[in-house]
């Protein structure tokens, strides 16, 4: 350990000294801090909460009550207790009377209350009923009014609310949601019984709860024996579990808070509150991690106020040291570029100690390797140019002796007219090809040599064959390797249309892409073998072409463009047997300065 801190460098030295102390310090002081802050803060959030939820219960219980005095209004009309007699005396004036008040009152009721009231319903076992509704027109209205007396029955004075729920009377096309404050009359065996039902708009109590803003991933919950209505619907991480919900109702008349857990395992804590009329709970359900989003930004400011302090005290360290290690750390930084291969980096500083003797040592090798690395570069460029060379050297005779005894083949037939338009074809064929002695030539160029080269053979084999070039203009004036499409071609017409049965086609065509320039030599010929392929394909990236006919056109036109492009450019292969044969041919479509002139 005592050798590992001797071999540092005096600024690191330094900071090892110092910065450990001064690291555990902030820490402390800022974890105290932090702590500190969180409790306090969770505590005001909690009683927030606690007082929002408060606020919120008066406020739905005194909408409630409202409502529950029209429930109870309703019930007691001296209209609604004479329609609901059995002694019915057929149509008299005082039964009209009656049934205009009760419908007064209904409409009274109705108007008065639109916002929270959806609809209003009354029935009587006389078979009597009284419905007002006005924003939709239900496909149906009615109520099992015995299943309803048999269901609710335990109220002594026949009071009942139910929460959110899908409204069971009026039947309308569209779904609705209701809650409902009702007064059972009666029981069945009465000579006298009915319902008199007011539903109230789930939307008007929805919109309150949804303007209480408790926290960003929060929600108040309404909840009752029958179901619950929640505010919002709670992210996957933070939905309450139904264990949480039963053991609300079972704390229904009186309030106080809870921390539990959501069905993911996120820590929630809960405010509830009791409402007095219906003994409905209000609970108010925020997760942890919103009531500690004010601490995460304390703990924020306290870590940015620890890394300032950090900053400071390595500054003023490194100030100390910057004296003693500035040269050693300018030579490291030179010595980096150096090895990156920029040799343009200087290693000489102003000093005439043992770090000064370092830097012109550095100097002068620089200046050595820079030497030896230009010599080698020479070298591979002449060796590249002598490679080029010596291939276009051994494709050309295979050229020449290929088309030759085509044109002696005319001329043991008598062909002479044939014969002479095939030398004339032969002589455009050697002009682009000996193109002065370059290396490269334009794909204009490359394309009116294969287009002699089509020629010969078409005439030499009696047109068995079609041919067709289409190039786009703008690939015209790229350069490229001579004698590239020739051999391609060469193979096309003698391993793919020569051996076809009937009449062939070659196709030449042109295009540019997203990567470069790209020739495609496609032929409806024999095609190749799968196993063929696949050998042919292993044999352009070997180092020498082998003794095939074949794979040696291939192989060299490949090869000479990788020598002048790099290994992204070439030929790649496609073939299905006894179908097609495609040569795909890949150009640069920028290319460089040196690849436009030899």
């Amino acid at each position: 350990m005592k050798r590992y801190f001797l071999d540092k460098p005096i600024q690191t030295k330094l900071l090892i000294t110092f910065l450990p102390v001064m690291i555990l310090s902030v820490i402390a002081t800022g974890s105290f801090s932090y702590w500190s802050a969180s409790d306090q803060l969770r505590k005001n959030s909690l009683y927030s909460l606690a007082d929002t939820t408060y606020q919120t219960a008066l406020f739905l219980d005194d909408k409630f009550l409202t409502i529950f005095e029209q429930l109870v209004n309703l019930e007691d009309t001296t209209s609604l207790r004479n329609l609901l007699s059995v002694n019915d005396q057929g149509d008299t004036p005082q039964k009209f009377n009656d049934i205009i008040e009760l419908h007064n009152r209904l409409e009274s009721v109705y108007h008065s209350y639109n916002a929270m009231v959806d609809s209003i319903y009354v029935a009587f076992n006389n078979g009597r009923t009284f419905n007002l509704q006005q924003e939709y027109v239900p496909r149906s209205v009615s109520i099992d009014l015995p299943a309803w007396q048999e269901r609710y029955n335990d109220s002594d004075k026949g009071y009942y609310w139910l929460n959110s729920h899908q409204d069971a009377i009026f039947n309308t096309v569209e779904d609705r949601r209701v809650l409902s404050s009702f007064k059972m009359i009666g029981t069945p065996t009465s000579p006298s019984s009915g319902i008199v039902l007011i539903n109230l708009r789930e939307s008007y109590f929805l919109e309150i709860m949804q303007n209480v803003q408790i926290s960003p991933n929060g929600a108040l919950a309404l909840i009752s024996p029958d179901g619950e209505l929640f505010s919002k619907s709670l992210k996957a991480d933070y939905e309450v579990k139904p264990g949480t919900i039963t053991e609300l109702r079972q704390l229904a008349g009186g309030n106080g808070s809870l921390a539990v857990e959501s069905a993911a395992g996120q820590k929630l804590d809960i405010a509830y509150q009791t409402l007095p009329l219906n003994g409905w709970v209000l609970a108010a359900i925020v997760p942890e991690k919103d009531i500690l989003a004010g601490a995460s930004r304390i703990q924020w400011i306290v870590l940015a106020v620890t890394l300032v302090i950090l900053v400071l005290v390595a500054a003023a360290t490194t100030l100390a040291a910057r004296n003693l290690s500035n040269p050693i750390r300018y030579l490291s930084k030179q010595v980096k570029r150096f090895e990156r291969g920029d040799f343009s980096v200087s290693f000489q500083i102003d000093q005439r100690n043992e770090i000064g003797v370092l830097a012109t040592g550095l100097t002068r090798l620089s200046d050595s390797v820079e030497q030896l690395l230009n010599e080698v570069r020479e070298e591979q460029e002449q060796k590249r140019k002598a490679e080029m060379r010596a291939l276009q050297a051994q494709i050309q005779p295979h050229f020449l002796y290929n088309t030759l005894g085509s044109i002696k083949h005319l001329i043991d037939l008598e062909e002479r007219e044939r014969a002479s338009v095939m030398v004339g074809a032969l002589t455009r064929y050697f002009r682009i090809g000996i193109s002065k002695g370059a290396e490269l030539i334009t794909v204009a160029e490359e394309i009116e040599h294969v287009r002699s080269y089509l020629l010969i053979l078409n005439i030499r084999y009696n047109q068995d064959f079609d041919y067709a070039i289409e190039v786009d203009e703008e690939l015209l004036t790229l350069r490229i390797p001579k004698l590239t499409l020739q051999p391609v071609v060469e193979n096309a017409v003698y391993h793919g249309i020569k051996n076809k049965r009937g009449k062939g086609m070659v196709t030449i065509t042109g295009y540019a892409d997203e990567d470069g320039a790209v020739l495609e030599i496609y032929d409806n010929g024999q095609g190749i073998s799968p196993e063929r392929l696949a050998q042919l394909r292993h044999s352009l990236q070997a180092d020498s072409a082998g003794d095939n006919a074949l794979s040696f056109g291939l192989w060299n036109a490949h090869r000479r463009l990788v020598l002048q492009y790099g290994p992204a450019y070439g030929l790649v292969l496609d073939s299905e047997e006894m179908k097609f044969t495609r040569v795909t041919v890949r150009l640069p479509r920028v290319q460089k300065e040196g690849d436009s002139h030899d």
